[in-house]
């Protein structure tokens, strides 16, 4: 478990437990029942950030170097993804177009366009949400973020011949996935519960969650013949995007 967790952690994150640890493609793919923990660790990151900066700047400030903060920790890994997928899809005229044009390295409008809309509903999100539910937001969405990439890749075809994501898509296993959702439900429970209201909301996020990433899979394939890694991180970010709209729709009213 700890070998899984340490190698999920070096391959999704800035941090290196271990210099000399080398995996094989067939840990990399049994190291993904760890990712849900990984976003785990990253929120308590986020949520340790954002009370140290509340002390020097008000929220509206410190949510800026909440959503830097989060991309260097993840070497804008997802975000990068994110604007890939985008360019590829609003670019390609066909699968071979579109593949060619998400893996040059590049990035046109459209992903440009991507990455701020993206970022700007994180942050007003952030602006809308305080104390005990701000935590809880940050802590849930990068689980949410990295359960969805769980769901993305399960028995998924891998849509092109090699790339950094041949390892994963396709080899998750039902076993991998139950576990990974077990852990993100804990999670979420754990997290979020309080009372009836933030009950509704622990059950919402992770049935919107897997809704929505089904959708984008099937968008996906359609558009490139099968997933992608930039695929699976831009599912990522906009997996965590909709945990926070998901938050502050539901404790608006608060």
């Amino acid at each position: 478990m700890l070998h899984n967790f340490i190698t999920a952690l070096q391959f999704l994150t800035i941090f290196t437990v271990r210099k000399d640890h080398e995996v094989s493609e067939s840990e990399l793919a049994r190291s993904m029942t760890s990712f849900p923990f990984v976003g785990l660790f990253i929120g308590l990151i986020l949520v340790w950030a954002d009370r140290a900066l509340l002390w020097f700047f008000p929220d509206s400030i410190a949510n800026i170097f909440l959503l830097l903060l989060s991309m260097v920790i993840t070497r804008a890994l997802h975000i990068d993804g994110l604007a890939d997928t985008i360019d590829g899809i609003m670019g390609g005229k066909d699968r071979e177009s579109r593949l060619a044009i998400m893996k040059d390295s590049k990035i046109g409008t459209a992903g440009v366009l991507g990455i701020i809309f993206v970022l700007m509903i994180k942050y007003v999100c952030l602006n809308n949400l305080f104390d005990d539910y701000k935590a809880a937001a940050l802590l849930t969405a990068p689980a949410f973020g990295r359960w969805s990439q769980m769901l993305m890749m399960f028995h998924a075809d891998y849509g092109r011949e090699e790339g950094l994501g041949k390892a994963f898509v396709g080899h998750v296993r039902l076993g991998g996935l139950v576990a990974a959702s077990v852990i993100s439900l804990g999670i979420s429970a754990y997290v979020i519960v309080h009372d009836n209201r933030t009950a509704v909301l622990a059950v919402a996020i992770p049935l919107m969650i897997a809704l929505f990433t089904m959708l984008w899979r099937w968008y996906v394939v359609r558009k490139v013949g099968g997933v992608t890694g930039d695929a699976v991180g831009a599912a990522s970010e906009m997996s965590e995007t909709l945990t926070l709209l998901i938050f502050v729709f539901l404790m608006i009213g608060r």
